[in-house]
C-alpha cells in the first residue's frame, strides 16, 4: 500500500483498489506521487479477499478481467461495500465481451496516465452513477428448478457463483436417490458449499441446497429470517420434490430474490414463478436454443412469469446480478 501526507490529506485520501494483471501497467498507473491509498492486486483472486479486508472506497479494474467470470463477483462486492468501481482499457482497444449487465463505466488510458488521471476522468461530468448511487437491488435469496437437461444446466449455472452467495434452493426433477450423488459432485466442483437440504434449517450465506427427500417438498418457511422446511403434501403435476410448491413459498420473500426456470419437460414452475413475479421477484427462463428440453422455460415464458430469457451461460451471473430500481434489468428482457 502507498502511504504519504499530511493530517488534511489523510482525512481526504481513500482506499483504491488496482486490480491489472500487466505489472508494468500497474507501475505506469502507481508512478510519481498519489492522492490516495492504493492497494494492488494481480488477479481477481487476489482482488476478492484484499476488498474484503480492506473495504476499499474505489475499484479501478482492467477491462482485460471482462472475460473472467469472477468479475461479477468483485461488482457486487463493490455495490455492498458501497465503492465506486470502474473499469479501464488503453485508449483506442475495444473492452471485451461480458454477460453482466449493466457493466460498470469504461474509462480510456492514455500512454501517460497514472491514477489520478483515470480518477479525474471518472469525475468529468459525463460519467455515469457509481455502484451504489445506481441503486442496484441483490438477491438475498435464490431458487432454482430445473428437469430434463438440469444436471449440466445447473452445473454451468452454479459454478459462475462465488463462495459468498445468497442462500440457493434447487429443485432437480431426478429419480430417487440420485440427488445425494449430484450434490456431492456439485460440491467438489463449485465455490460454494452445496448440501441436501434438511428440514427447519436456516438458509445461509454460501450455501446451496437441494431438494434430497422424495417424500417432502422443499419450502422456504419464516418471515424475517428464511429457513428450509419440508413439508409432506401430495405430488405437484406428478412431481416430489416439485418447483411450484418452492416457488409459491417464498412469496414472502419475493421483493428480495431471483429465481430460474431451467431446462425441463411439462409447466413445473410456471405457476410459482409468475406468482413471485407479479410479488416482485427477479425471475428468468432459459432459452430455447441452450434448453435439452423447452418445456418448463417455455411454460414460464407464456405465462409472462419470466421477466427475462437467457441462454445458459448467462442466467448465473444475471441471478446474482439483482436489478436497478429504474426498472433496467441487469440482464436481457424477456422475448
Amino acid at each position: 500500500m502507498t502511504n504519504w501526507g499530511t493530517d488534511q490529506q489523510a482525512r481526504q485520501r481513500q482506499v483504491v483498489l488496482l486490480a491489472d494483471p500487466k505489472a508494468a501497467r500497474r507501475r505506469q498507473l502507481l508512478r510519481g506521487p498519489l492522492r490516495h491509498d492504493v492497494i494492488e492486486a494481480a488477479s481477481l483472486t487476489e482482488a476478492f479477499p484484499l476488498a474484503e479486508e480492506l473495504a476499499p472506497r474505489i475499484l479501478a479494474l482492467s477491462a482485460d478481467f471482462l472475460v473472467e467470470p469472477e468479475i461479477e463477483g468483485l461488482i457486487r462486492l463493490a455495490v455492498l461495500l458501497e465503492a465506486t468501481v470502474f473499469l479501464y482499457a488503453e485508449e483506442g482497444s475495444a473492452p471485451g465481451p461480458s454477460a453482466f449487465r449493466p457493466r460498470p463505466r469504461c474509462v480510456p488510458l492514455r500512454p501517460a496516465d497514472g491514477l489520478d488521471d483515470l480518477l479525474l476522468r471518472l469525475a468529468a461530468p459525463s460519467a455515469p452513477c457509481d455502484a451504489a448511487k445506481c441503486e442496484s437491488i441483490l438477491p438475498e435469496l435464490v431458487l432454482i428448478g430445473a428437469s430434463t437437461g438440469g444436471i449440466a444446466a445447473l452445473e454451468t449455472v452454479l459454478m459462475a457463483f462465488p463462495a459468498d452467495c445468497p442462500p440457493t434452493l434447487v429443485v432437480q426433477h431426478i429419480r430417487e436417490g440420485f440427488v445425494s450423488g449430484l450434490v456431492q459432485r456439485l460440491n467438489l466442483r463449485c465455490r460454494p458449499r452445496v448440501v441436501e437440504a434438511l428440514d427447519d434449517q436456516p438458509l445461509r450465506r454460501g450455501t446451496i441446497y437441494f431438494a434430497a427427500d422424495a417424500e417432502r417438498h422443499l419450502t422456504v418457511a419464516g418471515r424475517a429470517t428464511p429457513r428450509s422446511a419440508l413439508q409432506a403434501l401430495p405430488p405437484c403435476q406428478g412431481h416430489r420434490p416439485a418447483v411450484d410448491p418452492l416457488f409459491e413459498s417464498a412469496l414472502p420473500f419475493a421483493s428480495r430474490l431471483s429465481a430460474a426456470i431451467l431446462t425441463g419437460m411439462g409447466s413445473d414452475g410456471a405457476r410459482g414463478m409468475q406468482a413471485l413475479r407479479h410479488a416482485g421477484a427477479h425471475t428468468i427462463a432459459q432459452d430455447r436454443a441452450t434448453s435439452i428440453i423447452w418445456g418448463m422455460p417455455r411454460a414460464a415464458v407464456e405465462a409472462g412469469a419470466a421477466e427475462a430469457v437467457l441462454p445458459i451461460e448467462q442466467i448465473g451471473p444475471a441471478l446474482l446480478a439483482g436489478r436497478y430500481r429504474n426498472g433496467s434489468l441487469l440482464a436481457g428482457r424477456a422475448r
